[in-house]
């Protein structure tokens, strides 16, 4: 099978974007100002490259191109097209660090019954489909606008249901974000506590949507979720989650429509249980949710050194103080936690701030020097020699 390189998105906060926020507005409409290599911002995942027509695939109704974003504590999918009404959905297969689902070319467990679109169907199943990822979790919403989900323990074990009308109380596609409710994310679904969905829907089919003459870029409507980081088991720091998106009927029919997508195939339909393992090209595209945690972008903001370091005679700390004057912490402590010596407790203008650090009358070994610059901590070791 032929190989794609893989696709990255690398959101690392540093210089000017240190507030660990995301740029993105869910309001199912992938903004101009939300594309872009910056931290915060959308970055293409890959597309869906033939047009739509409405002698084949599913019609005027589809994929375009997925986009991933993240924060310190989110995670974003976009993915830009247009469902169809009716039970035909976008589906998002998600692999996650620390989960063991299914593992790449086993095919998916079934999911008796068919009251989710996981399910199992007189025509065939979700089940038996082999994906080139991990699939730890899924999460689908129709042209119903239900939004359901599926949860992988393993090879042999799957369930699924309705998260419940999760894209607003009265079922509209008007862009607005509702949270899925917390009821309904509990146990194997608490992957899915606190997430939040929006879903824009053109005038008419995926010829009136406006990526559709740009290939999903700016300006394009879309399904947008915002998933808790926590929730979904991330780590604080750096992490790899693999996806991918699919056009699929309410009874498990694949249409052509896949992100990244399948070389050469067209807008033709891939039926049940589709191996993808077997397609052209990878249909996985890896999100590297590489983000500063919530320390880590304090220490950003606080952007505190110490130099000398190791020392035998005296330190320098410096730090920052940004926006108007804050109150200013430095303490020295010893590896208990207990205070050695405060070197400044008051409020400081803006701006960049230095002090020295007297280390001859302290004991040979290690310290933590912390800065606390109003709500920001940060910590550095600091090591003293003769």
């Amino acid at each position: 099978m032929k190989k794609l390189s893989t696709l990255l998105l690398a959101t690392t906060l540093t210089g000017a974007t240190l507030s660990a926020q995301a740029q993105i507005t869910l309001d199912g409409i992938i903004s101009a100002t939300e594309i872009g290599t910056a931290a915060g911002q959308y970055t293409s995942l890959g597309a869906f490259t033939p047009a739509h027509v409405s002698s084949a695939g599913f019609g005027n109704a589809g994929l375009l191109r997925m986009y991933g974003a993240n924060s310190s504590t989110k995670l974003y999918i976009g993915l830009a097209g247009t469902i169809e009404a009716g039970g035909n959905n976008f589906q998002l297969y998600m692999d996650l660090p620390n989960k063991s689902g299914v593992p790449v070319g086993t095919g998916l467990p079934s999911i008796a019954g068919a009251t989710t679109v996981f399910g199992t169907f007189t025509g065939g199943s979700i089940g038996g489909t082999k994906l080139e990822l991990e699939a730890d979790a899924a999460i689908a919403t129709t042209g119903r606008y239900d939004v359901q989900a599926a949860v992988y323990s393993s090879a042999t074990s799957a369930v699924a249901k309705s998260l419940g009308d999760g894209l607003s109380a009265t079922l509209t596609n008007d862009g607005v974000a509702s949270t899925l409710p917390a009821s309904q994310t509990t146990g194997l679904y608490s992957l899915f506590a606190g997430t939040r969905v929006a879903y824009l829907a053109p005038t008419g089919d995926i010829t009136t949507n406006p990526g559709n003459t740009n290939g999903g870029g700016a300006g394009s409507y879309a399904l947008e979720y915002e998933f808790n980081r926590t929730s979904l088991g991330l780590p604080s720091g750096a992490s790899i989650v693999k996806v991918m998106a699919a056009y699929v009927s309410g009874d498990a029919f694949w249409s052509s429509d896949v992100i990244p997508e399948i070389t050469g195939n067209g807008n033709n339909n891939l039926g049940f249980n589709p191996d993808f393992t077997v397609l052209a090209g990878t249909q996985a595209a890896s999100v590297n949710v590489v983000v500063l945690s919530s320390r880590k972008a304090d220490d950003a903001v606080v952007a505190m050194s110490v130099f000398p370091n190791p020392t035998q005679g005296s330190s320098t700390v410096s730090y920052q103080v940004q926006g108007g004057a804050q109150p200013v912490a430095v303490r020295v402590l010893d590896l208990l936690g207990r205070e050695v010596r405060t070197l400044l407790n008051g409020k400081q203008n803006p701006g960049f701030h230095e002090l020295s650090v007297a280390t001859g009358d302290l004991a040979v070994g290690t310290y933590l020097v912390k800065v606390q610059v109003g709500d920001k901590l940060a910590t550095r070791r600091l090591t003293v020699t003769r």
